[in-house]
């Protein structure tokens, strides 16, 4: 899967630090609102909050995967999001969280996000995508990176 192929630079979210998930969803769906990317902000906001609510989207190595399904996605979202000083997500291993996998979509691509999903934790288990993330400066940083590791990820595979 090139889950690259998703992500697009205007989704990319940078923030230096957030109390919580609920003030963190709150602001990312604001970006999204202001982008285009979403129209419907309380509700996706309230998806994500109440996902977070049912289990932890912390994975660990200061990553979190927040996915929701929502009918009125008219497309697979990818998106990533970094969160410079960290922020609790109650991960379990009780790391705070500088990057952030999110995936948004309509139940039929379920299929898709489980692909996304065992792709990211082979992200974060076998590169150091979190470290370098902590030292992007810019969307286009961040981007970059993550193109890079993919890029790793699908080498190996080859091999």
């Amino acid at each position: 899967m090139e889950l690259s192929k998703y992500l697009k630079k205007e989704t990319i979210f940078i923030t230096d630090f957030h109390e919580n998930t609920d003030g963190f969803y709150a602001n990312y769906t604001s970006l999204l609102k202001e982008k285009g990317i979403i129209d419907d902000r309380e509700t996706i906001k309230r998806l994500f909050i109440k996902r977070e609510n049912v289990q932890s989207t912390g994975i660990k190595k200061g990553a979190a995967a927040p996915h929701i399904f929502f009918g009125e996605f008219p497309e697979f979202i990818f998106s990533l999001a970094l969160v410079k000083k960290g922020m609790d997500f109650k991960a379990p291993d009780e790391k705070d969280v500088f990057l952030v996998f999110i995936l948004m979509s309509s139940e039929r691509d379920v299929s898709l996000h489980l692909k996304a999903l065992a792709l990211i934790a082979r992200l974060v288990n076998d590169t150091n995508i979190v470290e370098a993330a902590k030292n992007a400066q810019s969307a286009d940083d961040l981007h970059n990176i993550f193109l890079e590791k993919e890029k790793l990820i699908a080498a190996s595979n080859h091999s």
